[in-house]
């Protein structure tokens, strides 16, 4: 398989993996059920459910004239949401609580920005990915929730 093919094939699969596991995220009822996360007053996982599908919704339009404009719009919404993941890793190592499926769609995330990284314009890159942790940390509100047995 060239390296074309499975970028375009790990462009489909992980949004779809990240949907997923926002879905079992809403029924987990172990630690990750004390997470309560919102940015800009919506749910986490409608956040992130809505980020792989609007990058699901670019996929067509790589073979389209707006080819330039969806790699730049590609490159700017997975450097910000790795720059917005880091404040949210950092949310759960400072309150030592950690939830599974967060971190697998940090992964996905992480994994998306990688095999796309060679195609992305590097300066933009850069800049959204200082966007992406400056919006999280004024946005992003999270809290705890205390579990009482």
């Amino acid at each position: 398989m060239t390296w074309d093919k499975m970028q375009k094939l790990t462009n489909i699969i992980v949004p779809v993996i990240g949907i997923g596991l926002m879905i079992s995220y809403e029924v987990c009822d172990t630690t990750c059920s004390t997470l309560r996360g919102t940015f800009l007053d919506v749910d986490l996982k409608i956040v992130g459910i809505l980020f792989m599908v609007a990058l699901l919704a670019m996929i067509p339009l790589r073979k389209s004239r707006f080819y330039a404009s969806s790699e730049h719009l590609q490159t700017m919404m997975l450097a910000g949401a790795v720059g917005g993941e880091m404040l949210l890793v950092r949310f759960q190592i400072v309150n030592d609580t950690y939830c599974p499926f967060c971190m697998a769609f940090g992964l996905c995330v992480l994994a998306l920005f990688a095999v796309n990284f060679m195609r992305m314009n590097k300066y933009l890159a850069l800049g959204a990915f200082c966007a992406g942790i400056g919006t999280f940390a004024i946005f992003f509100q999270g809290s705890i929730l205390p579990l009482y047995g």
